[in-house]
């Protein structure tokens, strides 16, 4: 198992996520939520100016900052992805060893949720109707109803809290 303190000590470990993102598990049972909501609307093309960019520059460091101070370096650092010879289509996880994220968890069901890589162009998650609920950002995910992640979003299996990070986050955070 990977921890955060790990890629602190040797961030040439890094490379044995091999691009994943990553879900960090939370110092607490606390669930904060770090990135603010992105408002609804269609996509549209932006162009921005240099005070923007440092603006936006600021923000992410805030939040990498809030981020840092809900993990340590004893936090497991999971990838996002499948197991090898895995034979779901998604990247599952549950309590059962044949998921592709395993934790060890009473409260989280045997297949509680799965994470859908190119949903939108981006990741997934998807409640599969588990006991105890999945979570994101504090708010309980509709079972079968994918909701998108984005980085620094706060994920909860059963009593497990843990952060969405990117690899470059990861990267970021681990400095």
């Amino acid at each position: 198992m990977l921890t955060l303190g790990d890629l602190r000590a040797a961030p040439g470990r890094l490379s044995e996520l091999a691009g994943a993102d990553a879900l960090i598990a939370a110092t607490s049972s606390a669930e904060v939520v770090v990135r603010a909501p992105k408002p609804a609307g269609p996509a549209t093309t932006m162009v921005f100016q240099h005070e923007t960019i440092s603006m936006m520059r600021a923000e992410r460091a805030a939040e990498l900052a809030k981020l840092g101070a809900q993990v340590g370096p004893a936090s497991l650092v999971v990838p996002v992805k499948k197991k090898p010879g895995s034979f779901w289509d998604q990247i599952t996880v549950g309590r059962a060893n044949t998921n592709d994220i395993v934790l060890a968890d009473p409260a989280v069901s045997n297949v509680h949720a799965h994470f859908e890589p190119g949903f939108e162009e981006r990741i997934a998650l998807q409640d599969l109707g588990s006991s105890n609920g999945t979570f994101l950002n504090r708010e309980p995910l509709q079972p079968h109803v994918p909701q998108p992640v984005r980085a620094g979003d706060c994920v909860r299996f059963g009593q497990s809290v843990f952060y969405f990070v990117t690899n470059a986050m990861l990267a970021e955070l681990s400095r």
